[in-house]
């Protein structure tokens, strides 16, 4: 996406370097990091769009294998993995990178702690 979309001008010397291909669908750590690493690397809108949904559907199935936990920390996670999946993508591709960004924290800590557990 140029730096300035109107005029497609791509603010002098600014060079497209394609992101690291995409994960595999069943490959949750690898979706982790790829979302947590999207400060240093613009994906595609497709692939952002691919890694929240996985990151989604990862969030949705952890939280309710932790409900039935009653450790503090456990209760914590949950509630801010649900606060975070209610936030939505927003509006545009910025608000989408930082949405995908944040789940893919949370999932992270729902990883941690789903693993500490087994």
């Amino acid at each position: 996406m140029p730096l300035c979309p109107h005029t497609a001008h791509t603010g002098g010397g600014l060079t497209y370097v394609p992101p690291p291909s995409p994960p595999a669908t069943g490959d949750i750590d690898a979706s982790i990091r790829a979302a947590i690493a999207m400060n240093r690397w613009l994906p595609a809108p497709s692939q952002v769009e691919d890694i929240t949904q996985r990151l989604r559907a990862y969030i949705g199935e952890a939280t309710a294998a932790l409900e039935g936990d009653t450790r503090e920390e456990a209760l914590a996670v949950v509630r801010e993995a649900r606060h975070r999946l209610g936030l939505g993508p927003g509006d545009g591709y910025t608000s989408a990178i930082t949405y995908a960004r944040g789940l893919g924290l949370v999932a992270k800590e729902l990883r941690d702690l789903r693993r500490g557990l087994k």
